[in-house]
């Protein structure tokens, strides 16, 4: 092809000058420099040529694209014409050697095909690298050996010659793989895939190139413009500049914004083939230490960069945190599924900024809403299944600014709704399998009660005999062994079910009696709750009386089990407002983590006493509080205490 024939011919005319030049002809060294811009130049458009850059407006004038072939042709240009003036530049740059520009123009040459090489590898589909592989080593070796040629005279300002005679037999020996590359494909035109990592990775490649080259002419200037200080001052401005390149190479930041610059030279902003890859990865195949939420809060982030994000999930009445990532909150609040916040959320539908929200408040309005009081706030992802709102994700503001525009929207609106399925098809799950241990539960209380029909007509069998045996010493005997039996076997049965079978009918009742009720259970414990009546209230509830008096005692043993002898339990009472009352049972034990309450306080069958508890205390305790209108909060802190408070309505006066 006439790609090939270009090459050939300025390949000619660069060996045949630079042979001329070591036989001792008077050619000039601008000749063969000129020699040396052409053979790159030539290199450069095959590179360009095979990753389709002139197919389409080769000459538009693109800043934003340092490698297209218009901004490489500039560059040559400038490296001739800086060729006309080398005297003058070598004087103001403080050079001592007068070939020293055109050397550094070399190196800028070099590191430039090494990155189309690359590039061009890089983005060729998986189909087509057969094509170009042995061009692209070809190419490589070419400008592989002609960096080691020009950094060694860089560094010691001085040309090998030993090594600059060798590139002669270095282009003969890539002359077979060149052959080979040119029998695969003739026309040098394979389909290639050009991604914003192309243009990612040039820029920040190309970027860290020209960084360290102009670093090292500014240590070389300060070391020959600082006398005897120089070599101090060259090793430090080095090694300073060294620190600065590393600190801007791992910036989160940089790296945010250059994503950004190169997504806006796109027609579409996003590869969504690389998106949808890497959020897929991260949902199904992340960190398998990491939750379910949290892979899901991790997954939506990486899409915008965001800084962190948390979840809140819908349960009953109200909308629970439930996890975060990397945006840790000490004291999570709970937001009322009748709150003004939940209520713009159905009648925006969409996802919407703190802005939107602060735009969308009347002037009387409270101001005052977690969402808005956090500075770091960005974004609300509602969570949606049909008409519902399942849940939404609370984004942390990006690494850097961004203005969401139609495209961003539509991204995360999709990938939202993959996040809404997997969560609600997990809580689907887990409830099904909860649904399964309450069965399993139902088959065992049945052959429970089978074991509690045996022992009770063992003991009706005594009751008939003692009344003809009552005075036979042996049928004593024998009937103190029985019961012996049966009360040990009694007690293992209790010890299974843990809670005896109650009546559910509802009665009138006084609060305070059953709270003094359960507080006189514990008259001989080492560890006495305290009653705190704040504000001398009695009031008259409707509930089974057992029943409440079970959920609250479970809580209150909870705590006192939490806590050594030197702990506290305090039970304070207290009206909040018409029809309720509070209850909150304080102490100072070991407290429990926000993951903990998030997650397993109130699932049924997990419990942390192993085999001595079933795990479905507290759980009870919710729900049959939750039946009659009541409500449960929890607050606590790893080593330092527990606060339930626990609201139930009440009979009117």
């Amino acid at each position: 092809g006439k790609p090939f024939f270009l090459l050939i011919i300025s390949t000619l005319v660069w060996s045949a000058l630079l042979t001329m030049s070591q036989i001792g002809a008077s050619i000039a060294f601008e000749m063969v420099y000129i020699a040396e811009l052409l053979r790159y130049f030539t290199w450069f458009y095959i590179l360009q040529y095979v990753m389709g850059s002139y197919l389409d407006k080769p000459y538009k004038l693109d800043f934003t694209s340092p490698l297209s072939p218009l901004s490489i042709t500039l560059l040559f240009i400038l490296a001739i014409i800086s060729l006309g003036f080398n005297q003058q530049l070598i004087q103001l740059l403080g050079f001592h050697y007068n070939n020293a520009l055109q050397i550094i123009w070399m190196l800028i040459f070099t590191i430039l095909g090494l990155i189309l090489v690359e590039q061009l590898y890089r983005n060729t589909s998986l189909e087509n690298r057969w094509k170009i592989s042995f061009l692209c080593i070809s190419a490589g070796a070419v400008f592989i050996y002609d960096f080691f040629v020009f950094s060694n005279a860089f560094l010691v300002q001085k040309i090998d010659y030993e090594f600059w005679s060798a590139r002669g037999i270095i282009n003969v020996m890539i002359a077979p793989t060149l052959l080979i590359a040119s029998a695969r494909n003739p026309s040098l035109s394979p389909n290639i895939h050009i991604s914003r990592q192309f243009v990612f990775h040039s820029t920040t490649l190309l970027g860290s190139g020209i960084y360290l080259i102009l670093m090292s002419m500014a240590g070389y200037y300060i070391k020959v413009v600082s006398g005897e200080w120089g070599d101090i001052l060259q090793y430090t401005f080095l090694f300073a500049a060294f620190l600065l390149f590393s600190s801007l190479f791992f910036s989160s930041t940089l790296k945010a914004r250059i994503k950004r610059y190169v997504s806006r030279n796109f027609t579409n902003k996003y590869d969504y083939r690389e998106e949808w890859n890497r959020f897929s990865s991260t949902l199904l195949e992340g960190d398998e230490k990491l939750t379910i939420h949290l892979r899901s809060l991790q997954a939506v982030s990486q899409i915008v960069d965001s800084q962190g994000a948390r979840l809140w999930l819908k349960d009953v009445n109200q909308y629970n945190y439930c996890s975060d990532w990397h945006m840790p909150w000490e004291s999570p609040v709970v937001e009322p599924t009748d709150s003004p916040f939940i209520q713009f959320i159905y009648r925006n539908k969409e996802l919407f900024s703190r802005e939107e929200y602060l735009k969308s408040l009347k002037e009387h309005s409270s101001k005052e809403h977690w969402f808005l009081k956090n500075l770091n706030s960005w974004l609300i992802l509602p969570l949606w299944v049909d008409d519902e709102l399942f849940g939404y994700i609370h984004l942390k503001e990006s690494f850097s600014p961004i203005k969401l525009d139609h495209e961003d929207r539509e991204l995360l609106t999709t990938i939202t709704h993959h996040v809404t399925l997997y969560l609600s098809q997990y809580e689907t799950t887990l409830a099904l399998q909860q649904a399964e241990k309450f069965k399993s539960m139902n088959q065992m209380t049945a052959f429970l009660t089978h074991d509690l029909k045996t022992l009770l007509s063992q003991l009706f069998l005594l009751v008939e005999n003692g009344k003809i045996h009552k005075d036979n010493p042996a049928f004593i005997d024998d009937m103190l062994n029985t019961l012996e039996h049966v009360s040990q076997k009694m007690q293992r049965l209790v010890q299974q079910l843990k809670e005896p079978i109650k009546n559910t009918s509802s009665s009138n009742f006084k609060l305070l009696n059953v709270l003094n009720d359960i507080l006189d259970e514990y008259r001989h414990n080492p560890i006495k709750p305290e009653l705190i009546n704040t504000g001398l209230v009695n009031p008259e509830i409707s509930a089974n009386k057992s029943e409440i008096q079970s959920a609250l005692k479970h809580i209150i043993q909870n705590a006192t089990e939490s806590i050594n002898r030197q702990g506290f339990v305090k039970i304070e009472l207290d009206s909040t407002q018409i029809n309720e009352v509070r209850i909150r049972i304080i102490d100072n034990g070991n407290g429990m983590s926000t993951d903990f309450i998030a997650n397993r306080l109130f699932r049924p069958f997990d419990s942390t006493k192993g085999v001595s508890g079933m795990g479905i205390g507290v759980y009870q305790s919710r729900e049959y509080i939750r039946s009659i209108g009541g409500e449960i909060q929890v607050s606590s802190k790893l080593d330092s205490g527990t606060t339930f408070t626990i609201t139930l309505p009440t009979k009117n006066n």
